[in-house]
């Protein structure tokens, strides 16, 4: 066991956490704020709870976007996870530790009664670690649990930049970029379908709203939102 898992370990995450939570929030604080952004695509203005699914690819600019929301995240409880989970608690985010394979029905359980109030939730699909961009079941546990859509989401920027090395392929955005997110059709789960048809269903989505726009120009409206 590596430090970045092993417990015995817990207390030099716990003592970094908070000054690289300090970076990473000036950072994307800097980010926010100097770049050109844009919410598009047919799930943007949906207004009740939900559970919005995205690769973990794109987890850098979506927990400060799902941030400004006040929404909830599921995230992996491994002690070198701390600082992340500082910062993303700072960003304005609800953080539940633990994915799965972790406590990962008793974590998704946690998300089942804020989605009932009226609250949502965020998920890596994939996370935490693969393999890459294939859906996990969670997220239809839980929407199914709650009775609530699942809404794919993505983004792209441009001098956004995918980290190759990782296994995720992360994509970063810059200060001063143009920052396109985009949200996918609602995907209502129906009772008399199996999971696996509508895991199915949600992969379809994710794919879709990843291939959105490739190749085109990033597009504006006049207005653009945050």
């Amino acid at each position: 066991m590596t430090i970045k898992r092993d417990p015995r370990f817990f207390w030099f995450w716990r003592i970094i956490a908070q000054p690289v939570a300090a970076i990473l929030l000036i950072q994307s604080k800097l980010e926010l704020h100097t770049s050109l952004i844009s919410i598009q695509g047919p799930g943007a203005d949906y207004s009740g709870p939900a559970v919005y699914v995205n690769w973990h690819q794109h987890l850098p600019f979506l927990c400060v976007h799902h941030g400004q929301h006040r929404r909830w995240l599921l995230m992996s409880s491994a002690p070198y996870m701390e600082p992340i989970a500082r910062w993303c608690s700072w960003l304005g985010l609800t953080v539940v530790r633990g994915a799965p394979g972790e406590r990962g029905r008793e974590s998704l359980a946690a998300l089942v009664e804020p989605l009932e109030r009226g609250d949502s939730v965020f998920l890596a699909v994939d996370g935490p670690a693969g393999p890459p961009f294939q859906t996990k079941p969670g997220c239809v546990e839980l929407a199914r649990a709650a009775g609530v859509p699942i809404i794919p989401v993505a983004y792209r920027s441009s001098k956004g930049k995918s980290n190759q090395k990782r296994w995720d392929q992360l994509y970063t955005v810059s200060r001063f970029d143009r920052i396109q997110v985009r949200y996918g059709k609602p995907v209502f789960l129906d009772s008399s379908e199996g999971d696996s048809t509508a895991l199915a269903r949600v992969q379809r989505g994710l794919v879709e709203v990843c291939s959105e726009g490739l190749g085109r120009e990033l597009s504006f409206p006049t207005r653009p939102r945050s």
